[in-house]
């Protein structure tokens, strides 16, 4: 059948080359607009975009999908929309547009973790499990039927990158096997219970500065799941990529250990975290061993 794919980062791309690997007819590609820049202004392509660019796909990239979109869309005649990761609202305008309907591979098990970053709040809440949900897209945020859903677990040591790695696949296995019994599925789906739904908001500038104000525990799901957040230490920005909790305890946000041998140690409101990789201000990141040995922090110095 003839497919319109909606999709913009790298989730999106191994689920269009998925797509495109068992045989099916995409015909055009809906991504995001290029985004600029800050540093050099200079326009970013998405994976998408560059995608489409290597393997010679019709992209369109609307700023106002629901008002630009509707006749060039329909001037494709597709059987399907199939979306994944797209960023923007669909109204049912374009939703009407396909043949039979439009699905979505939506990377969590629904009702659960319904918004547009599921894995990093799955890992932030401490989940142990999460999967994919193949449902009906409709007006609603991801409030439509279901038609099928696979899981995974959560390790430890997932981030937020292994687990899109991990569900991005999973998403092409979930596609497989719905295309392969198109007709069951289609003609079979699944109400979402409401009264176990949960939404999550889309991950804002802030909430990537730590507060040493939780507990170790929920300190380290944070940076597992939005692997970029820092701390403000003597006016530098220090990125905290991944760290462990620790037994160690002090006031919160009080520096217990800074050397090469204990790397650094930061009192929360419980027990303390180790941080195993930071990245410093204007510099790659490193192990957080390796770097103390610049003697940039101090032990019992309070981070706020």
């Amino acid at each position: 059948m003839k497919i319109v794919f909606f999709g913009t980062g790298e989730f999106s791309t191994t689920i269009l080359n998925g797509l495109i690997e068992m045989g099916q007819e995409v015909v055009g590609v809906v991504s995001q607009p290029d985004k600029v820049n800050g540093r050099n202004n200079k326009l970013i392509f998405s994976p998408i975009k560059q995608y489409c660019i290597k393997n010679n796909i019709p992209l369109f990239q609307f700023e106002k999908l629901n008002k630009q979109g509707e006749q060039p869309l329909k001037n494709l005649d597709a059987d399907l929309f199939v979306t994944a990761s797209y960023g923007q609202i669909i109204r049912q305008n374009i939703l009407d547009i396909p043949h039979i309907c439009t699905i979505n591979v939506h990377a969590s098990l629904l009702p659960k973790y319904r918004g547009s970053s599921p894995i990093q709040w799955a890992i932030i809440n401490g989940e142990k499990v999460t999967g994919v949900t193949i449902m009906r897209t409709d007006a609603g945020l991801d409030t439509g039927d279901m038609y099928l859903s696979k899981q995974i677990d959560i390790s430890p040591e997932d981030t937020s990158s292994s687990v899109f790695n991990k569900l991005s696949t999973l998403g092409i296995e979930c596609l497989k096997e719905f295309f392969a019994n198109f007709d069951y599925y289609i003609n079979h789906p699944i109400k979402q219970d409401e009264s176990q739904s949960s939404y999550y908001p889309m991950i804002k500038k802030e909430d990537y500065l730590l507060n040493f104000n939780m507990t170790a525990k929920d300190l380290v799901n944070k940076i597992r799941g939005l692997e970029n957040c820092y701390f403000i230490y003597n006016n530098l920005r220090y990125k905290v990529l991944f760290a462990k909790e620790c037994e160690l305890s002090g006031k919160v946000g009080e520096i217990l250990e800074c050397d090469s041998k204990r790397g650094l140690v930061i009192a929360c409101q419980d027990t303390s975290i180790e941080v195993i990789t930071i990245q410093p201000e204007d510099k790659g990141k490193m192990p957080a061993k390796a770097y103390m040995n610049a003697g940039k922090f101090v032990k019992g110095d309070i981070i706020k």
